[in-house]
């Protein structure tokens, strides 16, 4: 066998023990893990989740940013506005019966009016729908940890972690991190495949 045959042949070798040798250990890793601190796993999620990344603090200067008000506004205007259109929609088809009896001079006093409520019904559901969300947010901000506090909100996250079995753990986690597992198997192999290279180097050197 020539010296390059030789070469790449121990190079593919080691590459492949390499690479499968990292994948195993991972692979015994999780199952280590995941079978062993599955407990604790969920307890340290649901702590660092509830204390660092989504604590109640954070939560309450979220509610107080601008852009989060405008949107408990937003939707709240568009429940109002719905609720209006239903209740206009229903009052119209009760009156539409009676308004062919009524004078042209009452008929044209009931449109003036719906006119100017329409007006004045535009600025007002801007105005409660906007002390609405102040009042929804403020109210939240204000009372967030006592809430999260009585009903174990957190606890979700824990209960989530141990309904998952080891196999669901490990794909979730692979899901996550997969890019970085991957390149710890490649390097297992590449690392293989040089000490594959090396040897064949020493061996035709010796021989």
């Amino acid at each position: 066998m020539t010296l390059l045959w030789q070469t790449v042949l121990q190079g593919a070798v080691g590459f492949a023990i390499g690479a499968g040798t990292n994948d195993l250990a991972i692979r015994w890793l999780f199952a280590t893990v995941f079978t062993k601190k599955k407990k604790a796993i969920a307890e340290s999620v649901q702590k660092v989740v509830s204390s660092e990344l989504m604590s109640s603090d954070k939560i309450a200067a979220r509610l107080t940013d601008p852009s989060v008000k405008a949107a408990f506004e937003r939707h709240i205007r568009q429940d109002i506005d719905d609720v209006l259109k239903k209740t206009t929609a229903i009052v119209g088809g009760l009156t539409g019966g009676v308004r062919p009896l009524l004078s042209p001079f009452f008929r044209e006093e009931l449109d003036a009016v719906k006119r100017i409520g329409s007006a004045v019904d535009d600025d007002i559901r801007r105005a409660v729908a906007k002390v609405c969300a102040s009042q929804t947010t403020s109210y939240i901000a204000r009372n967030i940890p006592r809430f999260v506090d009585e009903t174990k909100f957190w606890g979700i996250i824990y209960d989530s972690i141990m309904a998952l079995d080891e196999a669901e753990m490990e794909m979730l986690t692979r899901q996550v991190a997969n890019r970085e597992l991957r390149g710890i198997t490649f390097l297992g192999g590449v690392i293989g495949a040089v000490v594959g290279v090396t040897m064949s180097f020493v061996i035709y050197l010796i021989g």
